[in-house]
């Protein structure tokens, strides 16, 4: 027996909280469970004879005295109105939409951070290490950056983060300044305007506050941002927060041992980028859910 199902069919009822919907399949109403990503995303949409196409689970449960399967991934949502299609979500389409984002670049930067664990709530995070790559389409490398940075407002980076980076006080106390980094960084973006492909939205936020703490005008554009783990996401439609280095194992990449280095991450970043890039731009076969769940399992 397969692990999933496929459905097909027409809404025929929505719960008000919209964790359930209900659709007849063979002569019978069958209720399936949205998880709360799938109602952030598709609230909207999903109504009373709206079409959809999704794969769920095998396996029921009982929810609301009903007795449910979970929606694992949509692959599309539409409707007809007026004797036209229209279509509200289209999984090959979000597919392409990826490729065409990341082939709109003729240079792609990989970026990573390390940051500061604070002291207290009260006490903003701060960059203290940097890894990047820029590299051609073609992923020639032209320029490489590794730089441990000194806080601006922390004077004692906590003991907790300089355990957690495994690395010394004086590792960072002899890094370089903020404003240095910055203006390395504003030169090369410039210059190449490269897409800016990061692991998570963490660092995305963590280049904001520095915006902040530092008093600079920003020099990096959210649209030129693209966060490769919602990528893997989207692309192979799954609902799980993998971590970099249990997708590195799934792209069958030798990593070694996490050590939470900026610069390694951000290499390894582009390891994956360009497994996952390779498989996608050429359509090879790579059946991504089977070896994540052997990886997770």
């Amino acid at each position: 027996m397969t692990m999933s199902r496929e459905i097909r069919g027409q809404i025929y009822k929505v719960s008000a909280d919209c964790k359930l919907i209900s659709i007849q399949v063979k002569n019978k109403l069958e209720f399936f469970y949205l998880q709360p990503r799938f109602v952030r995303q598709f609230r909207n949409y999903l109504y009373k004879g709206v079409f959809v196409s999704f794969t769920c689970d095998w396996k029921k449960f009982k929810m609301y005295s009903r007795t449910v399967a979970r929606i694992i991934a949509f692959e599309k949502i539409f409707n007809n109105r007026y004797h036209r299609k229209f279509s509200y979500y289209n999984h090959k389409e979000s597919r392409e939409s990826v490729l065409d984002k990341i082939n709109q670049y003729q240079y792609r930067m990989f970026l990573d951070l390390e940051m500061t664990l604070q002291h207290s709530r009260y006490e903003k995070e701060e960059i203290i290490q940097v890894g990047a790559f820029l590299v051609d389409k073609y992923d020639n490398l032209i320029w490489n950056y590794n730089h441990f940075i000194k806080p601006t407002l922390i004077q004692n980076v906590s003991k907790r983060t300089l355990q957690f980076l495994n690395i010394t006080a004086a590792k960072i106390n002899n890094g370089i300044n903020y404003h240095e980094l910055y203006e390395a960084f504003k030169k090369i973006l410039l210059r190449y305007k490269p897409l800016v492909i990061v692991w998570g939205n963490n660092d995305k936020f963590a280049i904001d506050k520095s915006y902040t703490i530092n008093k600079v005008n920003p020099i990096f554009h959210h649209n030129d941002f693209l966060n490769l783990q919602q990528v893997l996401k989207v692309y192979y439609n799954f609902n799980y927060e993998l971590g970099l280095f249990t997708t590195a194992k799934i792209f069958q990449i030798d990593c070694g041992k996490q050590v939470h280095n900026a610069y390694e991450d951000a290499l390894l970043t582009r390891k994956i980028f360009n497994s996952f890039y390779k498989i996608a731009n050429n359509n090879l076969d790579f059946d991504f859910e089977k070896i994540m769940k052997h990886n997770l399992n």
